[in-house]
Formats: structure tokens, C-alpha cells, sequence
């Protein structure tokens, strides 16, 4: 039955909608345009019914759906019926109590969110920040986990400090990295492990490795270190030591060299154009100086050999010294006296051109 009055309702919003219908004789649905030509449409328990300016009980009137209204007594003809949707701005259904409850759309938080429970992502945490302030986690403990890493609820890794240092490493082996102190270390989960961890596997290799303070190999010693490896070409040079010259081919004056640690392996064939009455011995350079023992001894021989051909020279045998400090190697003949400072070690002359030099030798150095 009809009265004035109503209990309040549960509306969080002050947006309301009139629909105006003029009734016929009998009718008791309201649904559809109204006499406006605005189309009903209500949120169910958010709407109230008026008939001729009475407001209805709930009692007296039902719904269906959410775009028709029954009276439960039929009106008369050119009765006003009256139907107020009152519209939220967070519909019943999706509502998010102050405790519980579940978000299923877009959240944006224009200032600080702050958690102080766990967060849980079923599809995985993205934090994309444009700004120069990093994400930062904060523990209330120095050392544990910080974050640990998960997909499909099962860890695949941990990032988390120690100390005052940090370290990141994969789930089951536990195997990662540790830093602090400008320093970088293997890790696995009971601490930090010396010569336990292997760097790549099959199928799983590093494409380059570059390590710039070098690398340790066989042990930990200074004689273990490799702090150098170099390959290229050296423009070849040969000068007689007396007097004369020897010009040497613009395409055929490169020698190759292989540099590994403090020791330079160089082979390679020089082809002599031409000469003017070359005396002494012959002064070959090189791509690195011959390393300086500090011995009393500066002349030190080469390992290797080298061999000089020409039509018209007869067959000598020639030797190598190398002078410490020196970025040249000295050739000699060696079928004289034993002294390598006597003429007959020494070139007097060489045919005018047409000379291959090869050269197939190893020496330390300093560089």
C-alpha cells in the first residue's frame, strides 16, 4: 500500500534519472520510451516509483530485469507514473569495501601507494617508471631476501642482500652473483663458493667474454695472469747497419704477429725491391720492443729462424739477436767466426733487387 516516506536507501551518489510515463487504462508494466522518448533503464534496489506524485512502497510494485516496473495495483487512465533511477558512481557488483574485496579493472594512484602486506601479481609485477627515481624495495633487516622472484607460485629467484651487499641468484642450484666493494663474485645460495661455478655449458655458451683486467688461468699467481692477447700485421722496415739501403715491396712488407701475454710470435715473408751496396748486418723491425730483463747481458738470441733467397746468392746460414729495448730484430749471417760484430758476419753486398726475406721467430717483451 501507498504512503509518504521510505526508509533511506543505499545510494553513494547524488545523479538521478526521471522517467515519465501517462498510463492507459489497466496498465501495470512501465517499460521502454517513456513520454520523453528516454528508454528505461535502472540499477535493481536503486530506483523509486511514484504514482501521481505518491511515492510506492517496495511492496507495492515489482521489477524485471533492469528496464521494467510493475504495479502491483493496475493504474487508471492518464494516471502519472513516475520511475527515479538514481545513478552510483560505483555500481553495487563492483563495489571494493574499505576490508576485502577485488579490483577488476585498470588502478591508477596519482600519489604514494602504500602496502604493508605482501603483494601478489598471478601475471607477473611490472613497475615501468619514466622519472630519474629508481624502484627502490626496503627491508627492516639487513640481511635475507628482498624480493624473491616467482612463476606459477614457484620461486625462480631471489634478489636480496648480505651485509651491505647485495646478490641475485636462480632458484633449485642457487647459482648467481654478488657485489659490493667495486668487486663481483659467484654465489650460490650457502654463501660465496671459490672455483665452484662453471661460466656458460653446452648449448648455453657466451658468444665474447671481455675481460679488461685480463684473466687467471691454471691458479691465482701473478704467473697465471693472461692480461693480453693481440693478432695483426706489421709493416716491415730493413735497414742496413752500416751504410746503403734496402727498399722493400709496398705490397709485399707485412709480416703477421701473434701477441699472447709478454710473448710475440712473428712469420711472414719481405720482399727486397731493391738495394744500394748494403754493409753490416740487417736491422728487420718489429711490432713490440724486445723485453728488458735488466740483466748486464742486453743480447739476447730469438727463437726461430729466418732465411734470406735470392738466384745469385750462394746458400748461408743466417742467425738472429734481438737487443733488449730494441723494436728490431738484427739478421746475421752465421757461416763466419762466431763473433757476430766481424765483417764475415756481416753483409758486404746484396744483389739489387728481387730478395725474400722469411722470417718464422718468437720473442718476449715488455709491451
Amino acid at each position: 500500500m501507498s504512503y509518504i516516506g521510505t526508509e533511506p536507501k543505499d545510494i553513494r551518489s547524488f545523479g538521478r534519472t526521471k522517467f515519465d510515463y501517462t498510463a492507459t487504462q489497466g496498465q501495470t508494466a512501465f517499460t521502454g520510451a517513456d513520454d520523453d522518448g528516454k528508454v528505461l533503464a535502472f540499477t535493481v534496489g536503486q530506483i523509486e516509483v511514484y504514482v501521481n506524485g505518491i511515492l510506492m512502497d517496495d511492496s507495492d510494485f515489482t521489477t524485471t530485469g533492469t528496464g521494467t516496473v510493475t504495479l502491483a495495483t493496475a493504474a487508471n487512465l492518464n494516471d502519472v507514473v513516475n520511475v527515479v533511477s538514481f545513478e552510483t558512481n560505483i555500481p553495487d557488483s563492483n563495489y571494493v569495501p574499505a576490508s576485502g574485496g577485488t579490483f577488476t579493472g585498470n588502478i591508477t594512484a596519482s600519489g604514494t601507494l602504500g602496502v604493508t602486506g605482501a603483494v601478489t601479481a598471478s601475471n607477473g609485477l611490472t613497475v615501468d617508471d619514466d622519472s630519474a627515481t629508481p624502484l627502490t624495495v626496503d627491508r627492516a633487516t639487513n640481511d635475507g631476501t628482498v624480493i624473491d622472484v616467482q612463476k606459477n607460485g614457484a620461486s625462480v629467484g631471489t634478489i636480496g642482500t648480505a651485509g651491505n651487499q647485495s646478490y641475485i641468484h636462480g632458484a633449485g642450484t642457487d647459482v648467481g652473483l654478488y657485489w659490493g666493494s667495486n668487486n663481483l663474485y659467484p654465489y650460490r645460495s650457502t654463501g660465496l663458493n671459490d672455483a665452484t661455478i662453471d661460466i656458460g655449458q653446452s648449448g648455453k655458451r657466451f658468444k665474447d667474454l671481455y675481460l679488461s683486467g685480463g684473466a687467471y688461468i691454471g691458479g691465482i699467481a701473478a704467473a697465471n695472469k693472461l692480461d693480453d692477447y693481440e693478432e695483426g700485421e706489421h709493416e716491415v722496415t730493413l735497414v742496413p747497419s752500416g751504410s746503403g739501403t734496402i727498399s722493400v715491396s709496398g705490397s709485399n712488407n707485412d709480416i703477421s704477429y701473434t701477441k699472447i701475454g709478454n710473448r710475440v710470435h712473428v712469420s711472414g715473408q719481405v720482399l727486397a725491391t731493391s738495394s744500394s751496396s748494403p754493409v753490416g748486418y740487417i736491422k728487420m723491425s718489429l711490432p713490440f720492443p724486445i723485453k728488458n730483463s735488466g740483466t748486464a747481458n742486453t743480447q739476447k738470441r730469438v727463437t726461430g729462424r729466418v732465411n734470406i733467397r735470392h738466384t745469385s746468392l750462394s746458400t748461408n746460414q743466417y742467425t738472429l739477436l734481438g737487443v733488449e729495448t730494441e723494436s728490431l730484430i738484427r739478421i746475421y749471417r752465421a757461416d763466419g767466426t762466431d763473433v757476430l760484430s766481424t765483417s764475415a758476419n756481416q753483409f758486404a753486398s746484396m744483389p739489387g733487387s728481387g730478395i725474400s726475406v722469411i722470417v718464422n721467430f718468437t720473442y718476449p717483451t715488455d709491451s
